[in-house]
C-alpha cells in the first residue's frame, strides 16, 4: 500500500497543540556548548516534520525534515559541525528511550533518516543544525504513536555507577553538589569491569572525545530543556569530561556517548540539580 505522508506545517502546530500527541515546532538559536534560546539571533528557522501516517511501534519509518528561514522560504546549504550537517535526538517522552541519528542530506533544504520506535507513546526530536554561515539552530518536533504502550524495564533510579557490557562507568561532578546556573565539571570514569583497570582503545566520536545530551524532566519540551556538551579536550585517557552548566533546578537525564574499539556506547544517568 502507498504510504500516505503527513506534512506538518506551522499553520498544524495550532491545530496538533490541543491534540494528545502533538507535531510542534520550535526553532531557536544556540551557542557552541549549550543549547538555548537566544533572543539576539539576526534570523529565526524552523523544521517542519513529515512522517508516514500510522507510524506502529518496532516498525521502521521514515522522518522527514525540511529546513526554513523565518520568511518560510528553504533553506539550502548548511555547516558541517561535529562531523555531521545534522543531529537529531529522538527520545521518549518519558526519557527512557534515547536516539542520535544523522539524517542525510537530500538537497533543497531536505534531510531523511529511517527511525524505530520501541512503544506506543509521545516522542520529542531535537533537531540540531548549522544554516551556512549563521549560528547553530535547535528545533523541537513532537510526534506520537497511538495504541498501548508496552511495559518498560528501566526505572528512573539515581546512580552514580553503571555497567555498559564489559565496561564501568562511574559518574562524578565538582563541585558534588550540582547547582543551577553553577558552571558543573562532569566527569565519566571508564574502567574494566573485569578488573578495574582503566579503559585503553578509546577513539574520538564525531571528532571529540565523547558527545554528551542533557534534557530536563518536563511535561512538555522546549529547547530550554536540552543542553548538548562538547568533551574537554586532554586530560586521561579513560575519563571523559565535559564542563557545563543547567539553567533550573530539576530532575535532568544525561546521555553520554563514546566509542571503545568501534562500539558506539551509552551511558544514561539521571541527576537532581538543586537550587
Amino acid at each position: 500500500m502507498q504510504k500516505k505522508y503527513l506534512i506538518i506545517s506551522i499553520y498544524f502546530l495550532l491545530i496538533w497543540s490541543a491534540s494528545t500527541f502533538p507535531i510542534a515546532i520550535a526553532q531557536n538559536a544556540h551557542s557552541q556548548h549549550e543549547v538555548h534560546s537566544d533572543a539576539t539571533a539576526e534570523k529565526s528557522f524552523k523544521a517542519e516534520l513529515s512522517v508516514p501516517d500510522g507510524i506502529k511501534q518496532e516498525e521502521p519509518f521514515k522522518i522527514k525534515i525540511f529546513i526554513k528561514d523565518d520568511k518560510g522560504e528553504t533553506v539550502s546549504d548548511f555547516d558541517m559541525f561535529q562531523e555531521k550537517l545534522m543531529h537529531l535526538i529522538l527520545v521518549s517522552n518519558d526519557l527512557l528511550f534515547f536516539s542520535h541519528l544523522h539524517p542525510e542530506y537530500q538537497g533543497n533544504g531536505y534531510f531523511l533518516t529511517d527511525a524505530t520506535l520501541p512503544s506506543a507513546g509521545g516522542y520529542t526530536l531535537f533537531c540540531d543544525y548549522k544554516p551556512s554561515g549563521d549560528k547553530e539552530q535547535l528545533s523541537v518536533l513532537q510526534l506520537g504513536i497511538k495504541g498501548e504502550a508496552k511495559p518498560s524495564n528501566s526505572t528512573d533510579i539515581i546512580t552514580r555507577e553503571k555497567l555498559i557490557d564489559d565496561i564501568k562507568v562511574s559518574l562524578s561532578f565538582s563541585p558534588e553538589t550540582v547547582k543551577a546556573n553553577k558552571e558543573t565539571n562532569i566527569i565519566f570514569d571508564l574502567k574494566q569491569a573485569l578488573d578495574n583497570t582503566s579503559v585503553k582503545g578509546l577513539k574520538p566520536y564525531l571528532g571529540e572525545k565523547g558527545h554528551l545530551v542533557i534534557i530536563k524532566k518536563s511535561p512538555v519540551f522546549t529547547s530550554k530543556s536540552y543542553i548538548h556538551a562538547h568533551a574537554m579536550k586532554g586530560g586521561e585517557d579513560s575519563k571523559i569530561e565535559f564542563m557545563t552548566s543547567f539553567p533550573e533546578p530539576g530532575l535532568y537525564k544525561m546521555w553520554c556517548q563514546f566509542d571503545n574499539k568501534g562500539k558506539i556506547m551509552v551511558a544514561d544517568f539521571w541527576i537532581t540539580v538543586k537550587h
